[in-house]
């Protein structure tokens, strides 16, 4: 299911880099519907430098001036976008307050997320690294959370988020050898860079440094439930 998933992304990524169709990324603004307030589940310490690793090598494919998004301190898979995004988040921000109240009730029956990394795909405007559930934690956590939200989840009320990825590089203009990247991408699709254990679901807001996108975590939240 998630294979077929993925190799479909390839298969449109691939045709639109091909046609020069790359979908480029900017520095959000206030209000905007990119890199909005979200939670997140952030690799472990080993794997996270795995998945530099191969950033980094994806970025000498790509060119420079991309956003290497897989960095050790930026790499994450997103459970659930939550709003639109914000440049200012107040202390004692009574959406934020209501956000975690939700997690932690819904990170209370659900124990650590398990991924599979499995390879790489493509997409219009980035490089990604696909991500397979060992079990059905994620898909639990996910349901629970909606649930726990309510009235607050209205910004994926009507998204299936069916698969899981981290996004490695996202681009930022025409690609200067785009042959290169969809071959390099395509015999890296298979790629496979173990198990993941998430214990941690963090809030988090997306900054722009200057160079790439950083997260700022708001409050996190352990994954520590036992059966």
């Amino acid at each position: 299911m998630y294979a077929a998933r993925f190799n479909s992304l390839f298969e449109q990524g691939r045709d639109a880099i091909l046609a020069g169709a790359v979908q480029c990324q900017v520095p959000p603004v206030d209000g905007g519907s990119r890199w909005v307030m979200s939670v997140v589940l952030r690799p472990d310490a080993a794997t996270a430098r795995r998945i530099e690793d191969v950033t980094r090598n994806a970025m000498a494919v790509a060119g420079g001036g991309h956003w290497p998004t897989g960095k050790a301190d930026s790499s994450h898979f997103t459970l659930r976008a939550l709003e639109n995004h914000r440049v200012l988040v107040p202390d004692g921000d009574a959406r934020v307050a209501r956000y975690i109240a939700a997690l932690r009730k819904a990170t209370s029956t659900v124990g650590p997320v398990r991924l599979t990394l499995s390879g790489l795909t493509l997409t219009p405007g980035c490089v990604m690294l696909c991500a397979e559930p060992g079990d059905d934690a994620v898909e639990r956590l996910y349901d629970a959370y909606g649930d726990a939200l309510a009235e607050d989840g209205w910004l994926e009320a009507g998204f299936d988020r069916n698969i899981w990825y981290s996004t490695l590089v996202h681009f930022t203009s025409p690609l200067a050898n785009p042959q290169a990247v969809v071959q390099w991408v395509g015999d890296r699709r298979h790629l496979a860079l173990g198990e993941v254990e998430c214990r941690h679901a963090e809030l988090v807001v997306y900054r722009f440094n200057g160079s790439r996108m950083v997260m700022e975590t708001l409050d996190a939240v352990p994954l520590s439930h036992r059966p």
